[in-house]
């Protein structure tokens, strides 16, 4: 059997936050959830067996880009390197592809098909 899927849910709108962990905790996944990066870099450095980072862009004080890029710099210091997703409703034709350039491994558009979101990190781990 597989091992169960950790994700680490960034969120800061309320509703949007509970939708997601209800929605993946229904598919049996354990969810760690943070409203902002700093809270969400803290998960980051004390979770173990973290599957991957799903992440919104706008988030209050430091964006959800600015984040990825210290979880990849931490990636540099111990080897260990974790899916990380965007999610936006901002994102439109090549902007896909700009997120994946500045080191998103993919994006996935608001809202969200949380069976897919599961089969693209499957296919990532």
């Amino acid at each position: 059997m597989a091992e169960r899927l950790k994700i680490l849910i960034v969120e800061d709108d309320p509703a949007n936050l509970i939708v997601s962990v209800k929605s993946l905790e229904r598919r049996n996944v354990e969810v760690l959830a943070a409203t902002d990066a700093y809270e969400a870099l803290k998960i980051y450095d004390s979770a173990d067996n973290l599957s991957a980072v799903i992440t919104d862009i706008q988030l209050p004080g430091m964006d959800g880009t600015e984040m990825m890029r210290k979880m990849r710099q931490k990636e540099e210091s111990t080897g260990i390197s974790i899916p990380i997703f965007a999610m936006t409703a901002y994102a439109f034709g090549e902007e896909k592809e700009n997120f994946k350039a500045i080191g998103f491994d993919d994006i996935f558009i608001k809202p969200v098909d949380y069976d897919k979101i599961l089969e693209t990190i499957q296919f990532y781990l």
